[in-house]
């Protein structure tokens, strides 16, 4: 009867080199392919481009300038007189202040069209807003909501006169808004480009 010979080492005791070969073939892969990643000029595939001959295309332009305006006062017991420095009047209720201003817009872009709008907010107190009125138009222009008017570069070749009044309601009763100061060189007229 013939007998297996046993291993001079037992099989726990293989197995730890079987896998330190496999180990160092793995490793030995990987860093043979990032060197052929790594060495993008050892591959090389067909390539070309080619620009287009379309020419430049620019960007267009939307500015606002404001002319030298005219402020007149009206009110219940007078006619309008011009008024040279604003910061030296005081209105009582039923007058009106009115600001005649040319407003110079620059408008460029195939598809541009903008908003003209004026902003008092900072002008008067927030505590009196409610005693004050008011109103900007503007001649040629299209109305497009509350003290709004929408611009297109067609509209513009000249410049625009602009009315704004700011009306001291005359329902203003006891001693409502006395001595409130309105900081005429806080209004702003604002061109914003139009997006609905």
């Amino acid at each position: 009867m013939s007998t297996l010979s046993t291993p001079d080492r037992p099989l726990e005791a293989q197995t730890p080199k079987r896998a330190s070969s496999r180990t160092k073939a793995i490793v030995a892969i990987a860093a043979g392919t990032a060197l052929l990643l790594g060495g993008a000029g050892t591959l090389a595939y067909w390539s070309t481009s080619q620009s287009l001959t379309a020419g430049t295309v620019t960007s267009g332009d939307l500015d606002l300038t404001l002319g030298t305006g005219v402020w007149t006062l009206d009110g219940v017991l007078t006619s309008p007189t011009v008024v040279a420095d604003p910061s030296t009047v005081r209105i009582v209720p039923g007058d009106m202040l009115t600001l005649e201003q040319p407003v110079t817009v620059t408008l460029v872009g195939d598809n541009l069209e903008a908003d003209l709008t004026v902003d008092v907010t900072a002008a008067i107190p927030s505590a009196n807003a409610n005693d004050f009125t008011v109103a900007l138009t503007v001649t040629g222009a299209t109305a497009n909501g509350v003290n709004t008017y929408r611009l297109k570069p067609a509209d513009v070749t000249a410049p625009l006169q602009a009315t704004l009044t700011i009306t001291f309601n005359s329902a203003t009763a006891d001693r409502v808004a006395v001595n409130t100061a309105i900081d005429l060189s806080k209004v702003t007229f604002n061109l914003t480009q139009a997006s609905s």
